[in-house]
């Protein structure tokens, strides 16, 4: 049963008053900020919408999806229904019990105010609604809040699974349905996509779609290795009348690929990384294992070599400073040195010296 307007709010009440965590607020407010997303109702609609019916602080839905496990279970078990029937109930009682304490845990912490779009409220207020929450809460804002709180203390990305749903669903889709992909970057560079999967890097912080590309509308490119961080993407389209078809040697390619790189850089080929390293920066890289590129062998005068992309080699190596020296490839040795030049010279005062 769906929550009570009071007579008084009859014709729509979206006005909600929230009291969240000191945890879940400091989550929320920077997920918004890694999202994009500015405004707080919108973020906050956003993942009550699309977790709501995924979260076990949805007591009626989790106690339901139970029952229909337990049933299947115990219907292929030897046994008379009447026992059956105990072991159920005794086991969504003790569920009902656990997640009515997990809804009471929630501490308070910042209250604010937002309000809810059309869809929330619909589905929070209206009679024909399938919510079945009101025996649970009280208020429809403790409902909210225990989701919310839920959300906040998943790992970062399955909260980056929640907010962008649509566009994973629209990519299982076109896997599902071997169909091309249209892709908008953040740079407004538009792609057409033959997805492979949903991947994240070694740590899983990051959700990437992965497959081959071609620039759009261009039929004749060659065919290459991709691999876009969902959170980048502006929007991501289904096209249907557009095969992904490829042949399963290319499949196996790529799936090769991904294992000796890693997702986050497919783009670019390999190639040798000649670096001087100090005593220091040999210890970096021994205890720096996040992204480390892969070493081959040791040169003369404390040079190591190592097997990646530039790409690789500049996101693992510009973090060492002095402790790594590129000495090859002489266009990545001369990048770090622009970025490092550029890096002092937002610390030099008027008078040239350094602040």
């Amino acid at each position: 049963m769906p929550f009570v307007i009071k007579d008084e709010d009859q014709g729509g009440n979206n006005k909600q008053h929230l009291n969240l965590s000191t945890l879940a607020y400091e989550v929320i407010s920077s997920d918004m900020f890694t999202f994009g997303e500015e405004k707080l109702s919108g973020f906050i609609n956003t993942v009550f919408e699309y977790y709501y019916p995924l979260a076990e602080a949805s007591i009626g839905r989790s106690l339901n999806r139970l029952i229909g496990e337990l049933d299947k279970c115990l219907s292929n078990i030897p046994g008379d229904e009447k026992t059956k029937q105990q072991v159920l109930e005794r086991l969504v009682s003790q569920k009902k019990e656990r997640l009515i304490e997990k809804a009471k845990s929630y501490e308070s912490g910042k209250t604010f105010k937002f309000w809810l779009n059309k869809r929330n409220l619909e589905y929070l207020t209206e009679r024909n609604s399938e919510c079945c929450e009101e025996r649970y809460y009280t208020k429809r804002g403790k409902y909210i809040k225990c989701v919310l709180e839920e959300y906040a203390r998943l790992p970062y990305i399955d909260r980056e699974k929640i907010y962008f749903s649509p566009l994973m669903e629209e990519i299982q889709a076109a896997i599902r349905d071997k169909s091309q992909l249209r892709v908008v970057t953040g740079r407004d560079v538009i792609y057409s996509v033959y997805p492979y999967d949903i991947l994240s890097d070694p740590l899983s912080t990051t959700n990437y779609l992965v497959g081959y590309c071609t620039r759009y509308g261009n039929s004749e490119d060659e065919k290459r290795p991709c691999s876009f961080r969902i959170s980048a993407l502006k929007s991501i389209r289904q096209e249907k009348s557009k095969s992904a078809f490829l042949k399963a040697s290319l499949w196996k390619q790529l799936s090769q690929t991904i294992t000796s790189r890693g997702v986050q850089f497919l783009v670019g080929n390999e190639t040798e990384i000649h670096v001087k390293l100090t005593k220091a920066g040999v210890t970096k890289y021994r205890r720096q294992t996040h992204l480390r590129p892969p070493f081959v062998r040791e040169q003369d005068n404390g040079i190591y070599v190592f097997q990646c992309t530039t790409a690789q080699a500049e996101f693992y190596f510009f973090k060492f400073g002095k402790d790594a020296e590129i000495i090859h490839p002489a266009e990545l040795r001369n990048k770090f040195k622009i970025m490092y030049e550029a890096a002092i010279n937002t610390y030099i005062c008027e008078g040239g010296q350094l602040e």
